[in-house]
């Protein structure tokens, strides 16, 4: 018996041995099964993943998040290719013999969890690939020494449907993100406490995502000025302009419970006031958003010149 054991013991190093010499020699090819071949769209306004899992290797991800480019990523458990640039190419699938492969030139792979890392044209190309019903095909050396290159391979097998409905989630995504407007600086003409459109739109950004995410608790809106004219004229402009800024959120249905309005004149500038374009970056209002960190609490509108800018 115990001879017997360690005659299955040998075979199974000896096949061991014999897979490991031949993705030295041959190379790896990472693609899914035509029956196993998936693609999964995780889908909300805030942000739209299109994700095909690679058996054995990972997955390969299209993303875009609200008021951000569209993305693709190669992801692996561990790292599997090695520094440098991989080919890449448009291949027909094996039911389709006859056409011929199109070369996509190469793209930069960095050894790790996610070598290859493409923007939204990139991405916009491999989508119309697939959609096209063509695989799409990285190759590049493996991290370890071989003599043949890697292959991972993205299948087209039941890329439609799930890419429809990608589409569908890029229409609804929002057109900004939280960090975008969490902090939003409104700029004013000269002496006026009017606003421009391309300024008011900046109002609408801000009231079309805090109505998709409640967890944007507090709103702190503080009113400046240039330092043209006298104090006291400076600080009641500061006052008109914060006042109306909150106004005009409030009207955009955020409730001014949450807002507190401050005013500071010309005390708080951000730029030079001895020329124009400094000036005019001081003629402000900004908008601070925070986040609730646990239970909402209402907050209580405030309305008080001075204080911290």
């Amino acid at each position: 018996m115990v001879l017997k054991w360690r005659s299955r013991e040998a075979v199974g190093l000896v096949g061991v041995l014999l897979a490991l010499w031949s993705g030295m020699v041959l190379g790896s090819r990472y693609q899914a099964a035509m029956d196993e071949s998936s693609w999964e769209v995780n889908a909300s306004i805030f942000e739209c993943k299109l994700s095909h899992n690679i058996p054995f290797y990972g997955q390969a991800v299209f993303e875009r998040g609200a008021g951000e480019a569209a993305r693709f990523r190669l992801q692996s458990s561990t790292p599997r290719l090695e520094s440098g640039k991989a080919a890449l190419v448009a291949k027909p699938p094996l039911w389709k013999p006859g056409v011929a492969a199109q070369d996509l030139g190469y793209v930069p792979v960095a050894r790790g969890k996610a070598p290859i890392v493409l923007d939204d044209k990139y991405a916009a190309q491999l989508l119309e690939v697939l959609f096209d019903g063509r695989e799409v095909e990285f190759t590049r050396a493996p991290w370890y020494p071989a003599e043949a290159s890697s292959r991972v391979v993205l299948s087209t097998v039941n890329f439609q449907a799930a890419y429809g409905q990608y589409l569908n989630c890029l229409a609804a995504l929002l057109p900004v993100n939280f960090e975008q407007i969490r902090r939003t600086a409104i700029y004013f003409r000269a002496g006026s406490a009017s606003l421009a459109a391309a300024e008011e739109v900046k109002l609408d950004r801000i009231a079309l995502y805090v109505q998709a995410d409640r967890s944007v608790e507090s709103f702190f809106i503080d009113g400046h000025t240039d330092s043209d004219g006298s104090r006291e004229d400076n600080l009641e402009l500061s006052r008109q302009r914060a006042e109306m800024v909150t106004e005009l959120l409030v009207k955009r249905g955020i409730s001014a419970e949450r807002i507190t309005t401050r005013w500071h004149g010309e005390r708080y500038p951000v730029a030079s006031n001895r020329d124009a374009s400094g000036r005019g970056k001081n003629r402000r209002v900004t908008i601070r958003l925070e986040k609730t960190a646990g239970p909402v609490v209402p907050t209580l509108a405030r309305t008080e010149p001075g204080g911290a800018g």
